[in-house]
This record gives C-alpha cells, sequence and structure tokens, in this order.
C-alpha cells in the first residue's frame, strides 16, 4: 500500500494484479474512505485479468490534503504523473460518480493513452440542476462551519450524506467524520472544483472517440439517470446500460452486475496489451 509524491501531493495507491492496466477512480467530493469499496469489491476479482490500478484522490482516503491543486485539470494531470510513476502507456479509464468527470477529462487531455471509458453513475456536471444541488451542499458547509463550528458542520454533511449511518453504524460514521474533520478546507475545495467545470467537458465530449461504456442506476437519487443518457447521446463511440431499480452508488452496491457488464464490453473491445 505505497505512498508517494504525485504532482505535488501525498498520494496512497495500490496495484494489483497483471495484463491490461485498468484505473478505477473513485467518486465523493472530499474526505471518505477512498478507493477502499474498490478494493473490498473488485481487487480480488479483476486482479485476475486486468493489471487493476487505484488510488485516493486528492483529500480523501489515505492520501494528503494539499491548500491547492484540485481543479479537475489538474485532477487529470494527478492520473497521468501517476501512470508515469508506475510505467504504463496506456490503460482502461474508470471513472465513478465524481470520478467520471477526472475521467473524461483526461481521456480529453490524454486520448492516446485511454484505450476505453467506463463511466459509471457519473456527469458532466453541465446540468444547471445537478451543479445547484452541489451549490447547496458548498454553502451549507460554509455556512454551518461559521454559525454551529467545524465539527458540528462535518456532522450535518454526513447525516445528509448518508441518512442514518450514524445509528446503524456508529463506528464508520465517527471515522468518516475524523477524516472529514481533518479533511474540511480539502473537501470545500473539491466541491468548488466540480463548480469550476461549468460547460468545459460537456462542450467537448464530441472529440470523445474511444470505445465508452456508460452505466447508470434508473432509481440514482444522488446523479439523475438523465445525466448519462445525455453523455450517451454526446459520445459517438458509446453505449448505455441502465440498471434497473439501482440506486447510486453502483460498484458497491451492484458490484457483480456491474462488474461483468465492464468485462464483457471490454472483452468486446478486443484490446490488446501494449508491448512492455
Amino acid at each position: 500500500m505505497p505512498k508517494q509524491l504525485i504532482n505535488g501531493y501525498e498520494m496512497h495507491y495500490e496495484v494489483y494484479g497483471q495484463g491490461q492496466p485498468l484505473v478505477m477512480i473513485h467518486g465523493g467530493l472530499g474526505g471518505g474512505e477512498g478507493c477502499a469499496a474498490f478494493v473490498e469489491h473488485h481487487a480480488s476479482s479483476l486482479s485476475s485479468q486486468f493489471k487493476l490500478i487505484v488510488y485516493d484522490r486528492r483529500a480523501a482516503g489515505r492520501s494528503s490534503t494539499p491548500k491547492d491543486g484540485y481543479s479537475i485539470e489538474n485532477c487529470s494531470q494527478d492520473l497521468f504523473f501517476l501512470l508515469d510513476h508506475l510505467d504504463v502507456a496506456n490503460a482502461h479509464i474508470l471513472g465513478s460518480s465524481a470520478g467520471g468527470p477526472i475521467a473524461m477529462q483526461f481521456a480529453l487531455d490524454y486520448p492516446d493513452m485511454t484505450d476505453t471509458l467506463l463511466l459509471i453513475n457519473t456527469m458532466s456536471y453541465a446540468l444547471e440542476s445537478e451543479r445547484a444541488v452541489r451549490q447547496r451542499e458548498l454553502d451549507q458547509l460554509w455556512s454551518d462551519e461559521a454559525s454551529i463550528g467545524k465539527l458540528a458542520s462535518s456532522e450535518r454533511a454526513l447525516e445528509s450524506r448518508w441518512p442514518g449511518l450514524r445509528e446503524t453504524q456508529p463506528e464508520r460514521f465517527q471515522m468518516l467524520l475524523d477524516i472529514n474533520l481533518e479533511r474540511f478546507e480539502g473537501i470545500a475545495s473539491t466541491v468548488q472544483s466540480y463548480l469550476d467545470i461549468g460547460d468545459s467537458i460537456e462542450s467537448r465530449l464530441s472529440e470523445l472517440a474511444m470505445p465508452t461504456l456508460i452505466v447508470h442506476g434508473d432509481s440514482d437519487s444522488r446523479i439523475s439517470v438523465r445525466c448519462s443518457h445525455d453523455l450517451q447521446k454526446a459520445i459517438a463511440s458509446s453505449e448505455l446500460q441502465i440498471v434497473v431499480g439501482a440506486e447510486h452508488g453502483l460498484l458497491s452496491n451492484e458490484p457483480e452486475l456491474v462488474r461483468n457488464m465492464m468485462t464483457q464490453f471490454l472483452q468486446r473491445q478486443a484490446i490488446q496489451p501494449s508491448p512492455a
């Protein structure tokens, strides 16, 4: 479980297995457990077919919380420098939820390094109604911090994100609270970076020419399934798979089903590993 100074921050990353590299970029707007759920649900299965690469983004998981560098463009560079550090020339790039814009930005910035793009319950952040949700979250975070303090603000944000977690899993709630308290400013900077995306990704989606798989649950209450329909319309080389009745967090809530969708899609592309 190495850590390495990558593009200006101490990045925690993990590598499993051999074969064609597959990078999984986790979601969340800062804080949280980072890539831990990917490791729990997918490392054992995917490492038999791929060289699986996961990492904790800035202010998340076991990575550090730098003062700056949270723009989506710079997060794309974080991944570039990680792959450079690992001597990986090209890979399948997966982005889940808030990891999706980073995956799309990376594919736009480094198309020759992106064999395929996998977008799981995510969006481009151009839809105003979706951006308004993030703005309210950011406004509430700062308002609560000013009026009731950082601890109470962090507690309220967690309770809003995971209703009932405090009562059903008090130890996990406390762990996430400790993480988020430590990374409070980084979380705010992360949310702001998503608001700053505007239409910078949306306006360039037609440039994405690599095979792209889009997966979304039709009961997603966090990111509307409409967002994935919009992505599919804008990316000519894409296909959309809808998981009926599924909520947000498909890679944790429906791990085997979505993993099978992913591996079948990648097998159909018949991507051959690059020479070592």
